[in-house]
């Protein structure tokens, strides 16, 4: 539907969519006279979430630092703690224990109707059982009552769904809401009865505040605990797992695992390299000491005489042993002097020894005995060192390797002992935070708890703008646009063809032009029909140039597909629009309402033919009347011929082929059916020429020609014609 279409509904409805909503505006008036008055008492509170000191909104420079997310969620928490079902019933209790302390109506409290009212419900009796001494006792009767038995009169007012008590009603007249973005959330409550909002906005306040900070003060109070009790638990656990690594250390004389391991390795590095020095040295000495006693000559007598000098040189290889042992353990200066001298003392003793008991001083080579001797004894003394140092660093190995074995399995206990306090540890520091974060929240709300009403609630002294007047105005807008959806709703499932645009749709043919239904107003009916026939000749001439035909003997056939289309009232309008253009016209027709007639200058003749075999068989207009050999084709322009509706008679194939124009009429009141789409085509192909039929709607209200002639006069129109125009 497009914007014409909708404007030209409104316009065509528009008296019932102004008619409709005010009787029902009116009648809403009537009914809603008697709705009572409403009274409307509120309060703020300050709550302190968005921008209160607390432990969590600032850094450690005092700059905010809030989570929006948790402030939202912190008010919608207090949302919902005021709109509970037991924050009613606890402020349903003490209203009506407040009510019932009452000895007569007070304005501030409660109206006498409400006086009287409340009498009604719990009567004098019951009334008497549940008053007790103060305030505080009667509404401990009443909750006694309440939770006594699922059915009472208490249990009745309240979890009714109307009344002052009714937990319902209070929630369904309760307004919380927050301030735009501030501290601030407004409580407003509706009531018939000025006291009774009054003290259902101050019990609220009062009910509310201490439940809240109850809740929130209570919620941390276990976590506390709980947190406080694991820590005990994992310190006690920590403390263990590092006494047993301590235990482990002194019992395997461990100070530091790592270095002590890292020393060792390096020790034994060493000594192994000293070693195999030591060893390549042993043996270059031994070589040298077997090549001197090649050049002794008599060294088999030396060696006989020579036990004492072997003994000596034994004790020189103990004492130079055990010289080299102290060098190397690291001992006493003193003990090493010691042991030096001695050496030192052997030595001298050997070689005067020597000297003492050899006598030759040169060997058969010439060379004085006495240098081969001093340099035999230098490497055999050498070869001694040696041998000893060797001994050291072989016991050295078997040390190292001793404590290799010792110190491997220490090291996986060790990192077992280790990983187990890390684990203790982490466990620790955990619960430690976890206990640190609910001590916070705690601080925070204790901090935060600081609900406090700023503005209190007064007693409202003039009611409110009541629902009367927004009710009035709904139900008229709402009935407007009920009764424009159903307008608009009837056209859009309208299946009738309606106007020419539709008609284009459906046939898919040109619109040729269109007639409207007859009006009321002959006048106006008149003028809107000229203007389609002028519409009707334009399209005419249109055609007649684009296929380049002569204006003589010009044949228009008027088809339709049923009968009551209105062809011959059509057929009739545009023959007498051409005459009136000074165009000669012959009008045949088969309806027997037409008469044969001639105007006097001959220029317009109407005659008409009965439907008989011939039409059927017709090659040309000529076919049909016996007496058309009398009539002067050549006088005229254009020859309309209306061909019988082909629902109920054949087509005349040539006749309709043989035509320059076929004009199918359409009644735009009925449908477009299956039928209409065969029988045209079998149209289109008599024709052989599509391009050569269009479509004349007739039957067109005067709201369905605005895409034709604009926006015609709305008229009241009637279904139909009585008579044809005749000439």
């Amino acid at each position: 539907m497009n914007f014409s279409q909708f404007t030209r509904i409104i316009g065509s409805k528009l008296k019932w969519l102004i008619l409709f909503p005010s009787l029902v505006a009116v009648l809403v008036y009537f009914l809603t006279s008697k709705l009572p008055k409403e009274f409307v008492s509120g309060a703020s509170l300050y709550t302190g979430i968005a921008s209160g000191v607390n432990s969590s909104n600032s850094d450690d420079n005092g700059q905010s630092n809030f989570d929006y997310n948790a402030v939202n969620n912190a008010f919608d928490n207090l949302m919902v703690t005021i709109h509970s079902r037991q924050t009613s019933e606890e402020v349903a209790v003490k209203l009506l224990a407040k009510h019932l302390m009452l000895k007569e109506p007070e304005l501030s409290t409660l109206s006498q109707e409400g006086f009287d009212l409340l009498a009604v419900q719990i009567p004098q009796d019951e009334r008497n059982n549940l008053i007790g001494k103060d305030e505080a006792e009667t509404i401990s009767k009443i909750l006694k009552e309440l939770h006594s038995s699922g059915d009472n009169t208490i249990a009745a007012l309240i979890n009714s769904n109307k009344g002052f008590y009714s937990i319902e009603a209070i929630n369904s007249n309760l307004t919380v809401k927050r301030k735009q973005a501030s501290d601030f959330i407004d409580i407003t409550f509706k009531s018939s009865d000025p006291g009774v909002a009054v003290w259902t906005v101050r019990l609220l306040s009062e009910t509310f505040i201490y439940k809240f900070k109850f809740l929130k003060g209570s919620e941390t109070v276990n976590v506390v605990k709980w947190f406080e009790t694991r820590l005990q638990e994992a310190s006690n656990d920590l403390n263990s797992s590092e006494d047993k690594l301590k235990d482990f250390g002194v019992r395997n004389k461990i100070i530091n695992y790592q270095e002590q391991t890292k020393f060792l390795a390096e020790e034994k590095e060493l000594n192994e390299s000293n070693y195999y020095k030591e060893l390549s040295n042993n043996e270059a000495s031994k070589r040298a000491v077997a090549r001197l006693d090649d050049k002794l000559e008599n060294r088999d007598i030396l060696l006989k005489n020579n036990e004492e000098l072997n003994k000596l040189r034994k004790k020189l290889g103990d004492a130079n042993e055990q010289l080299e042992r102290a060098k190397i353990y690291g001992n006493p200066a003193a003990s090493i002097d010691i042991l030096s001298n001695k050496v030192s003392a052997l030595k001298k003793e050997i070689q005067l020894y020597v000297l003492q008991y050899y006598s030759l001083n040169h060997t058969i080579e010439s060379v004085p005995q006495e240098n081969i001797l001093n340099k035999w004894l230098n490497e055999t003394l050498i070869a001694d060192e040696s041998e000893a140092r060797l001994k050291v660093h072989i016991d050295r190995r078997k040390e190292f390797d001793r404590q290799y074995i010792e110190f491997s399995p220490l090291g996986m206990q060790m990192s077992k002992l280790e990983r187990e306090i890390d684990v203790a540890e982490k466990q620790y520091l955990e619960i430690l935070h976890g206990l640190h974060l609910a001590k916070l929240r705690q601080q925070n709300i204790e901090m935060s708890n600081n609900l406090q009403v700023t503005d209190a609630p007064s007693f409202p002294t003039k009611p409110i703008q009541g629902r009367r007047l927004p009710l009035i105005i709904i139900s008229f807008l709402a009935s407007f646009f009920l009764l424009l959806v159903y307008f608009i709703a009837r056209d859009l499932l309208d299946s009738t063809i309606k106007n020419g645009e539709r008609a284009e749709e459906l046939t898919g043919l040109k619109l040729f032009s269109a007639l409207p239904i007859t009006s009321n107003d002959d006048l106006a009916n008149a003028k809107l029909e000229n203007t389609l026939l002028d519409f009707a000749v334009t399209n005419l001439k249109i055609e007649l140039e684009n296929s380049n035909e002569s204006i003589s003997n010009y044949l228009i056939t008027i088809i339709s597909n049923r009968e009551q289309e209105g062809k011959t009232y059509a057929s009739n309008k545009l023959a007498e629009k051409l005459y009136s253009l000074d165009y000669s016209v012959l009008f045949l027709t088969n309806d027997e309402r037409v008469d044969d007639i001639e105007t006097e200058d001959r220029k317009f003749r109407a005659i008409r033919y009965d439907v008989t075999s011939k039409l059927f068989s017709a090659r040309s207009e000529q076919n049909l009347l016996p007496e058309f050999s009398r009539v002067n084709k050549e006088a005229y322009n254009f020859i309309i011929l209306e061909v019988p509706a082909i629902s109920v008679n054949a087509i005349p194939n040539q006749l309709i082929k043989n035509s320059k124009l076929s004009l199918l009429m359409l009644d735009s009141r009925r449908s477009w059916a299956t039928s209409d789409n065969y029988m045209l085509n079998l149209f289109q192909k008599a024709t052989n020429n599509s391009n050569k039929i269009m479509v004349w709607l007739n039957y067109v209200t005067p709201k369905n020609l605005t895409g034709l002639v604009g926006v015609p006069h709305n008229k009241s129109v009637r279904n139909g014609r009585n008579s044809i125009v005749k000439s």
